[in-house]
């Protein structure tokens, strides 16, 4: 048994579990937030609601049933707010409270807080394997080259591209990407003190199924899932960029 290689392995996923994707979601974050300014700015904040009012429901939903799952008692919520004054104000909200002596709850501040990730993520990745399976096992096929790592050996023989599918597909997902991947400041803040014992707790796990021979699965498990990850982050950065260049016009 080699102690320090299993520290080192550990130490290893745990910055493939947190330090990519919190990267990628403060890219997304700055220059998201930064579009919306922008679009509120010139065309009223009625347009911010037209271009994310969907990642918007997503991003509060995903508060929602994540605080309900950590047991968190909810006082009030609105998925999305229509009706938003020009000079600012959020377009959506998830009140909810927490008994500070439960330590299940504590933790769960730290999903709470990163949930519209997540659930951003995977109705992106619903979204492209329903609408455009070519891009997505086209994506898979191309990660798992890079990575030289099979991701797609599941893929269909052939998955046409029908366009009207990739039109709906590029509204939902620049809508999804707009309004979803903006972690408010309240977000952060409420998630960073739970999130750093949350990591203590999940390293701890990761330190124990190593030295029990699981490591091989652990690398498997995280490739894909950061595959997948990565795939719908590389679509929604695109997606962000373009609309910030486009408002900057």
């Amino acid at each position: 048994m080699n102690l320090a290689a299993d520290l080192k392995t550990t130490a290893g996923y745990l910055l493939m579990l947190v330090l990519v994707p919190l990267i990628v979601v403060l890219g997304l974050t700055f220059i998201n937030r930064n579009s919306k300014e922008r679009l509120a700015s010139r065309y009223g904040a009625q347009a911010v609601v037209w271009l994310g009012g969907l990642g918007v429901i997503i991003h509060e939903l995903s508060h929602l049933i994540t605080a309900l799952l950590f047991g968190h008692r909810i006082n009030d919520f609105r998925l999305l707010i229509t009706n938003v004054p020009d000079d600012g104000g959020a377009l959506g909200y998830v009140n909810h409270s927490w008994d500070k002596g439960n330590y299940y709850q504590f933790i769960g501040n730290a999903l709470i807080g990163t949930a519209p990730v997540y659930g951003c993520a995977a109705v992106l990745i619903l979204l492209t394997r329903w609408l455009v399976p070519a891009i997505y096992w086209w994506g898979l096929q191309t990660l798992g080259s890079v990575l030289d790592y099979p991701l797609a050996a599941t893929a269909p023989a052939s998955a046409p591209l029908h366009w009207g599918a990739v039109i709906i597909w590029a509204l939902l997902s620049i809508n999804i990407t707009i309004g979803g991947f903006d972690l408010s400041n309240a977000d952060l803040k409420n998630a960073l003190p739970a999130a750093v014992t949350l990591y203590i707790l999940v390293g701890v796990i990761l330190f124990v199924l190593i030295l029990l021979g699981k490591a091989a699965l652990i690398q498997h498990v995280l490739i894909v899932l950061l595959a997948a990850f990565g795939m719908v982050m590389a679509v929604a950065i695109c997606w962000s960029l373009l609309v910030n260049l486009i408002v900057r016009l």
